[in-house]
């Protein structure tokens, strides 16, 4: 009974779950991923039970993923064997002692395979639909791509890993002959770390994967010689971790060709890998200063960060002039840029004239001089690659019904994050309709703006970003730093077919012309909450506070004018891409894009502040009140939205544990709905502003039960079919049905 309590592999699982928590950590996050326990929201799961690579899920991407598994199981042995092998004394007189290490802390390794395997089966079968036959070769991908690494691993170990008879030139029998007197002296030393508290029992291991051996008694074995021999493995084992580290390093410096950017998960994998073999290198060399020295060295960064831009390594919007002396930002500043009502008048008047093309060209369509069209605005909300795919589809199908009409109503276009991607793109397409090919309403429009984006992201965050940064790239006549961010926009511009690859203003004559509408960016300035204004068009009309009013109501400058802000910083380079990125930086998945200001400024996705951009829109309607009451018949607000509105409450019986974390929680979980209570009040108001109809037609995924569309960069099949698929809903038809009747009036 004792051999079988006191198995190796068995007081390994103790003694992780006793004392190596910060370890298991990473162990609950993988199951929890692969399990499908946690962040479905966000498509984690996904992202491991069906890794892409190069577009496809296939045997290359599960046998990448299962290398990239088999780092991460490496790191996890070597982590634990600096720290634990101490206890463990009898590892020291066997042959290759980390080796045998390794085979007996399989459990979690093993069972962590087996559920992997388990669970990504099932996915495949229910969610991808793939047949016995291909999970049968996915799964034995996965096993190999696994085992490659570690076999790499061992070839490495096998020649360098030493025991106790290798570095004394001394046999076990030359060590049964010491003296029991003299032993005993060194046995009550605990200097070295072989204490009685520290060690630990073990009657049997595996010596080899399917043999189990009784432990050799070390109690006669000089103490000092067995440190000397785990501080060999420890050192041995910190360089083959400084060797993968560096070969992670060299391999970012590919991350732009195709044949180096791995599944997203796997790349997961990598930054698990770096921190636990980081922590490894330091703790086999430090001892116990490790957690003083580390502690010391993050305040030590964080001090010089604020201090030297090399480290800082601010993200940069591309196109924008950072040499140029920064822009005050302050109160003085705003001021002068919001209350200059000469400029407003001239752009308002300019924007006039804008729609008056517009109107003229609709009343030559209809052959009336007299006609008044109705104006539609289009707020689209965020939500990552679902709300561009369903942004994109939802306004082809409308212009394909209306035989391109609703398109031609459209005057204005705001929102956030994926969705104004999505808009972004049609808009370009209907642009360019009389050359692209194929036509506007092709499918494969929807199949490039649903293409996958965060492959690349996290490889670039795994293998670059979290060393030092250096690598730079020119665009636009300056030089910037290559981060996650570039990357980011170099992926949607290959998925898009580089349509954002030019500057904001490559489309004013065509917004000018009125052949296309005028879209606004928005994105939330992290540092106090106000808003970054972009377009190809002034926009001082809707940052403009009337110095008598502001004192009146004592209003704050909320908006700020992107191109008169940063006019002499080239504001007008600014790229599409850049401006896109700007309005969907979402935390940590993305950096937050640094402005040239003094103190700098950070913006993030305009959904922090507008989800919908139907502040913008309610802005843009006050200002033009009075010519859209004159040559319109009515306003019409198409929001295009990724979520159901209107939805069931659920509210369940709260825990001790629930109402301690509710008031945090319930913000973050009430988030959007407060949005959406905001926007039906700015509704509200705007329709009793107006003297013509307003009316507010929504198109909206709806989600059956168990059919979750994830919020990120990365879709399934399976989900990008439920997004196109979502503009048959009756409720989506009776919306389009409404918005036909509206414009046939």
């Amino acid at each position: 009974m004792d051999r079988l309590l006191y198995f190796f592999p068995f007081q390994l699982v103790w003694l992780h779950l006793k004392r190596n928590h910060f370890l298991l950590l990473f162990w609950v996050i993988l199951f929890g991923f692969t399990t499908q326990a946690f962040a479905n929201k966000f498509g984690i799961p996904y992202l491991f039970l069906a890794p892409e690579y190069r577009g496809v899920v296939g045997i290359w991407s599960y046998a990448i993923l299962g290398f990239a598994l088999g780092g991460f199981i490496m790191a996890f042995n070597i982590y634990s064997y600096i720290i634990h092998s101490k206890r463990f004394p009898f590892l020291g007189t066997l042959a290759r002692p980390f080796f045998k290490f390794c085979i007996n802390n399989f459990i979690i390794p093993v069972l962590f395979i087996g559920t992997y395997i388990y669970f990504s089966s099932k996915f495949l079968q229910t969610v991808e639909l793939k047949n016995n036959w291909e999970i049968f070769k996915y799964m034995l991908a996965f096993v190999l791509g696994n085992a490659l690494f570690i076999i790499l691993a061992v070839i490495y170990f096998f020649p360098t890993n030493k025991n106790i008879f290798k570095i004394t030139g001394q046999t076990a029998e030359q060590f049964d002959a010491l003296s029991k007197k003299h032993n005993k002296g060194l046995r009550n030393k605990s200097r070295f770390g072989f204490n009685r508290g520290s060690k630990w029992r073990v009657e049997t291991y595996l010596s080899h994967p399917f043999k189990v051996n009784l432990a050799r008694n070390s109690d006669h074995y000089d103490r000092e010689t067995l440190r000397k021999v785990f501080y060999q493995n420890h050192v041995n084992a910190s360089f083959f971790e400084l060797l993968v580290i560096l070969v992670f390093f060299v391999i970012g410096a590919f991350q732009f060709n195709n044949f180096f950017v791995i599944p997203a998960a796997a790349s997961t994998f990598l930054v698990f890998t770096v921190v636990l073999m980081i922590i490894s290198i330091t703790m086999s060399w430090l001892k116990g200063w490790t957690l003083t020295v580390l502690i010391a060295l993050i305040l030590l960064v964080d001090f010089a960060s604020g201090k030297l831009d090399w480290i800082n390594m601010a993200n940069p919007a591309y196109g924008l002039n950072y040499e140029q002396e920064p822009v005050p930002y302050n109160l003085a500043t705003l001021d002068s840029l919001n209350s200059n009502l000469i400029g407003v008048s001239r752009d308002i008047e300019q924007h006039e004239k804008i729609l008056n093309k517009w109107l003229d060209k609709q009343r030559k369509l209809k052959g009336d001089p007299t006609y008044k069209p109705k104006m539609i605005i289009v707020n689209t909300s965020g939500g990552g690659l679902r709300s561009s795919l369903w942004t994109v589809r939802a306004l082809q199908y409308c212009d394909s019904v209306s035989k391109g009409q609703i398109t031609q109503n459209i005057r204005l276009i705001s929102g956030s994050s994926g969705g104004s991607i999505g808009a972004a793109y049609f808009r370009d397409l209907y642009l360019n309709k009389e050359t692209i090919n194929p036509g506007l309403y092709s499918e494969k429009y929807q199949e490039n703006i649903s293409k996958d984006i965060l492959n690349r992201v996290l490889f670039t965050f795994a293998t670059n970003d979290i060393f030092i940064r250096f690598r730079k790239r020119d665009i636009g006549g300056y030089s910037y730093v290559l981060d996650r961010g570039m990357t980011f926009e170099d992926q949607l511009n290959i998925n898009t077919d580089f349509v954002f690859d030019k500057p904001v203003n490559a489309y004013a004559e065509a917004v000018a012309d009125a052949r296309i509408p005028m879209m606004i960016l928005a994105p939330s300035i992290v540092n106090d909450g106000r808003r970054m204004l972009i377009s190809s068009q002034p926009l001082s009309y809707l940052c403009y506070e009337n110095p008598d009013e502001r004192k009146q109501l004592n209003l704050s400058f909320e908006n700020i004018e992107f191109a008169r802000m940063f006019a002499n910083h080239d504001a007008k380079n600014l790229l599409m891409s850049s401006a896109l990125r700007m309005n969907s930086t979402f935390p940590y998945i993305l950096p937050y894009p640094s402005l040239p200001t003094e103190p700098s400024i950070e913006v993030m996705d305009a959904g922090l502040r507008d989800n919908f951009g139907m502040k913008v829109s309610a802005k843009y309607i006050s200002v033009f009140k009075k010519w859209i009451e004159k040559n319109t018949s009515g306003l019409i607000i198409l929001q295009i939205r990724d979520t159901e509105k209107l939805v069931e409450p659920n509210i369940e019986h709260s825990t001790i544990l629930d109402k301690m974390v509710n008031p945090i929680g319930s913000f973050y979980g009430n988030y959007f709905n407060d949005q959406d209570y905001n926007m039906d009040q700015i509704l509200d108001i705007t329709n009793d502003l107006l003297d013509v109809p307003l009316y507010h037609i929504p198109l909206e995924i709806r989600n059956n039960p168990g059919e979750h569309i994830a919020l990120s960069w990365h879709l399934t099949e399976l989900e990008k079919l439920r997004v196109t698929n979502s503009i048959e809903l009756p409720w989506n038809q009776e919306s389009i049905k409404q918005l036909l009747e509206l414009l046939d009036e």
